[in-house]
């Protein structure tokens, strides 16, 4: 007896962002259609695509962010685009804090302090507060270090 394996596809299509456009057929522009089989999960069409099992690629199916493992039905669409980094750790990124209190009772203080710590790069100060009991100060810096 000889079992048959179920030979159904589905089609997807997928919009590639940033650098994973390398990705895409030669030639090829815009959104690109893949047929996978039926029961397939984003891996198995980053393998069909060409995209190694462990690149890093941030995933959506039909808007919503996706893991590899996420189930793929036909017509759905799929975007892949780098992951998105943020934050500064090393001198010379900029860097932000935000820091929040009461100075004395009734006078409330706030400091936003954003800018970088290389030379020639742009700096925000903003300080509120009060300068007496009802009265209100506000000071505005920016510019370049």
């Amino acid at each position: 007896m000889v079992r048959q394996v179920s030979a159904r596809t589905i089609t997807v299509t997928v919009t590639f962002f940033a650098d994973l456009r390398r990705f895409m057929p030669r030639g090829e522009d815009g959104p690109q259609r893949y047929t996978i089989h039926e029961g397939a999960a984003v891996a198995d069409l980053l393998a069909a695509i060409g995209i190694e099992q462990g690149a890093e690629v941030t995933i959506a199916v039909d808007g919503e962010l996706a893991g590899r493992d996420t189930p793929l039905r036909d017509g759905v669409e799929v975007m892949l685009l780098n992951p998105m980094e943020g934050g500064a750790a090393g001198a010379g990124e900029a860097t932000t804090q935000i820091v929040g209190g009461a100075a004395a009772v009734g006078e409330a203080t706030t400091q936003i302090v954003g800018g970088a710590a290389a030379v020639g790069e742009a700096t925000t100060q903003i300080v509120g507060g009060a300068a007496a009991v009802g009265e209100a100060t506000t000071q505005i810096v920016g510019g370049a270090a």
